[in-house]
């Protein structure tokens, strides 16, 4: 009925005017078909009832012959108007501004395959000004700017008015109440055996691990290097153990959650970590961080706030205790002179010479009647209120489908590296799509610009706004764009992206001139001769990254993209991250001029990637990837010798799946809206099905089971095989069942795609054989539906 009610008043939902019919089959089912035609629309005249009069008389014979004729006469009618040919083609496809269409902007021809952009690179050299771009990342650079702090919220303010003056069709700030961490007394001295204190080592007073478990350890130190597995090792070999003593740990190997986590399995009192004056000065002549700056660390392992996971919060205050899934013994990070000093105290026996530790010693044991070192953490947290701010370009075609493009904001030192590139280019990239919309290109689908705010935390303002739509965000969400940290470097491009996206990222790369070879596209850079380039660029997506959340807690496909360090540099511009010098000045310095140039590429691929999804009317995603990465996972077990027909069953359905919807939509009308919006759904519930539903999302939110976090991934099960994980392997056999079932179209009787997975016995075998957005008052976010509220 709002179809025909919009017909009826000439302003379809997508553009120009429509006629509209109902007739029946020749089943005698009611069908309903819209199609452009003329402004006025002529629909058969309701017969009325006549009133009773005398009827003549007249043989039974010619009334017969009468009335049959009327209905013949009347049914041709009804037919001619049910098929006036289509002016306006698909429901909604009317003429852009200026009468050019997407396909005649950019030179394309086919509604298939992406047009091309030859225009593509003189637009961005036209409206991506590098001089905005330093502007931008200068002002938010120019302090520190913490989550719900005063100088955050005006900052917010002023990402607010230039998204609003950029020409987008919206924009809005979200406040969010939340319990934000906050540094308490913290001390680290050497004490005697009455506790009385011999020595305070100096600390920094704004740096701190938040998230941290308040307490005191008191006892020994041993130097663990990155704490990884390997390392626990090698100490346990030299007869070292962690246990009952304090752990000082080297960063850059490994998150500072895993580390904490791994000490406290080890029986550690507390952990102290540093940076290694070695790790930061990186590769050429770029300035070495300070050995007195001290990096600010979270300790919570994912993303969002700890006391709500899984759902958002609902205030600002935290309940009493310690936060929920954070190893309870308490953290501190140290600069690394303090650390120099802990060491000079260490002694026998040796460490392994890689490990380079100075003095070459491993631990301080106390003494009886000796001095003890004792770490005193009072962490805590405060009531705030995070600012999020959003700006909304509406799509033409598909205004209820969004691509979404997000940055951090904030940052506790002044955070260039952290988010003053990343909101510059965010804003120019606003600016850019909205420009080129005035000159007669508009995206099928939404596009929104969120600016973030809480990511230095653990992304707290992007989860706790994806956690208000559980079950909802993937139906409107077709993929999730992070410029977190987009610049650490300028020697390697790297794509932490969700499987489905993977693909996608080569025809970026191809149209994108690189930065450090003049004449050579991005993709022509990164290809080696006898290797393929997707080994150095494309990697799985990382707890710490932006985008996981999107993927790993809602199911939405997404990727993390920038340029690095070359490989094995842990220190430079992502050593600063969190500290004073996280500067301008330092980050130029680091890659030696080339700051503007850089960014422009990373721009150019960010626009590539974006045009590509907001346009093509069938979304790039690749299911076939999903296979590949179960490929990827299941190797190990392979290597053992193991054979889990379950799940190797699951993987072959989730395979046959992705070539059955690949050969649907090459044999099908690429023109067909309603075909395309049928196949979009399905590209967009693979991710999402990778869900578990075997898990609750308030104990595991992120229940992705290739990305997320918990005893239900593959990564875990892998781990774990030779335990009794029967039940889960069988519970992981049927999410990927799932899968297969929501790339078939149909989730809920899904045949016998799933290859014979055969009753959960065969996995103990381990020998085995936001609605429309209307008129831009109300959508995702304030723009005409329920998301971001």
């Amino acid at each position: 009925m709002e179809t025909l009610r919009r017909c009826l008043h000439g302003r379809p939902p997508g553009g120009g005017p429509v006629s509209y019919s109902r007739h029946r089959n020749p089943r005698g089912e009611e069908e309903e078909q819209e199609e452009g035609a003329e402004p006025m629309v002529r629909l058969p005249r309701p017969r009325t009832r006549p009133r009773r009069r005398p009827r003549p008389w007249l043989h039974p014979l010619a009334t017969l012959a009468l009335g049959s004729a009327t209905a013949f006469l009347l049914g041709l009618l009804v037919a001619a108007l049910g098929h006036t040919p289509c002016r306006g083609g698909a429901v909604g496809a009317g003429p852009l501004p200026g009468g050019s269409t997407p396909d005649l902007v950019w030179g394309g021809a086919s509604a298939e395959a992406p047009p091309p952009r030859p225009r593509l690179r003189e637009l961005l050299r036209r409206h991506l000004r590098e001089e905005r771009v330093e502007q931008w990342a200068r002002e938010v650079s120019s302090g520190p700017h913490g989550a719900g702090s005063g100088r955050g919220r005006a900052l917010a303010q002023s990402v607010l008015s230039a998204l609003a003056g950029a020409g987008l069709s919206r924009a809005w700030s979200r406040p969010q109440p939340l319990p934000l961490p906050v540094r308490g007394a913290v001390s680290l001295r050497w004490v005697g055996p009455g506790g009385e204190e011999l020595e305070r080592l100096p600390l920094d007073p704004e740096a701190f691990c938040a998230w941290s478990a308040p307490g005191t350890a008191t006892g020994g130190l041993v130097y663990g290097h990155y704490g990884r597995p390997q390392d626990l090792a090698e100490l346990r070999a030299r007869g070292v153990e962690p246990r009952g003593h304090l752990v000082l740990l080297r960063l850059g190997r490994g998150r500072p959650a895993q580390q904490v986590s791994a000490m406290f399995a080890a029986g550690a009192l507390g952990v102290l970590f540093y940076r290694d004056p070695r790790d930061t000065a990186g590769p050429g002549a770029g300035p070495a961080l300070g050995g007195g700056a001290t990096p600010t660390l979270h300790v919570q392992d994912g993303a969002g706030d700890p006391f709500s996971r899984g759902f958002p919060s609902f205030s600002g205050h935290a309940p009493p205790g310690p936060a929920p899934g954070v190893a309870p013994i308490p953290a501190h990070p140290l600069s690394a002179a303090t650390a120099m000093r802990l060491m000079r105290s260490l002694g026998p026996p040796l460490a392994p010479p890689r490990w380079g530790v100075p003095g070459g010693s491993l631990r301080f044991r106390p003494r009886p009647g000796g001095r003890r070192l004792q770490l005193r953490v009072g962490a805590g947290t405060r009531p705030g209120t995070l600012t999020s701010v959003f700006g909304a370009l509406r799509g033409r075609l598909e205004p209820d489908c969004y691509i979404i493009v997000g940055a951090q904001r904030d940052s506790l030192g002044p955070g260039a590296a952290a988010s003053g590139v990343g909101t510059a280019l965010l804003l120019e990239l606003a600016r850019f799509f909205a420009a080129i919309g005035r000159e007669g290109f508009q995206l099928r689908r939404t596009l929104l610009f969120v600016s973030w705010d809480g990511a230095e935390f653990g992304h707290l303002g992007a989860t706790e706004w994806l956690e208000g739509y559980p079950g909802l965000l993937h139906t409107k969400v077709a993929a999730y764009v992070s410029l977190d940290r987009p610049v650490l470097g300028a020697d390697r491009f790297v794509v932490r992206t969700s499987p489905t996206l993977g693909p996608l990222i080569e025809s970026a790369l191809e149209q994108v001139e690189s930065p450090n070879e003049g004449g050579k596209s991005l993709l022509e850079q990164l290809r080696r001769p006898g290797r393929g380039w997707e080994s150095d660029v494309i990697r799985p997506l990382a707890p710490e990254s932006g985008a996981f959340p999107f993927t790993a807690a809602a199911g939405v496909p997404a990727l993390e993209l920038g340029f690095d360090e070359a490989v094995g540099g842990s220190g430079g511009s992502r050593a600063a991250l969190g500290t004073p010098e996280d500067t301008l000045s330092r980050l130029g310095a680091r890659l030696r001029g080339r700051l503007p140039a850089v960014s422009r590429a990373v721009a150019a691929v960010a626009a590539q990637l974006l045009l590509r999804l907001g346009h093509d009317p069938r979304l790039p995603l690749e299911p076939a990837a999903i296979g590949d990465a179960l490929v990827r996972q299941l190797a190990p077990l392979q290597a053992r010798g193991l054979s889990l027909q379950c799940l190797s069953s699951a993987r072959g359905g989730v395979v046959r799946a992705a070539a059955a919807l690949r050969r649907d939509m090459s044999g099908s009308d690429g023109a067909n809206e309603r075909l395309n919006r049928g196949f979009n759904a399905r590209l967009m519930a693979a991710e999402a099905s990778l869900l578990s539903p075997f898990v609750s999302p308030l104990a595991s939110p992120f229940r992705h089971v290739l990305l997320g976090r918990g005893k239900h991934t593959l990564a875990a099960l892998v781990a774990e095989l030779g335990t009794h994980v029967q039940l889960r392997l069988a519970l992981l056999a049927w999410t990927l069942r799932g899968t297969a079932g929501a790339l078939a179209g149909d989730s809920g009787d899904i045949g016998d795609i799933g290859g014979g997975l055969g009753d959960s016995g065969d996995c103990g075998d381990m020998g085995g054989g936001l609605g429309d957005i209307g008129d831009i008052g109300g959508g995702l976010g304030d723009i005409g539906g329920p998301l971001g509220q």
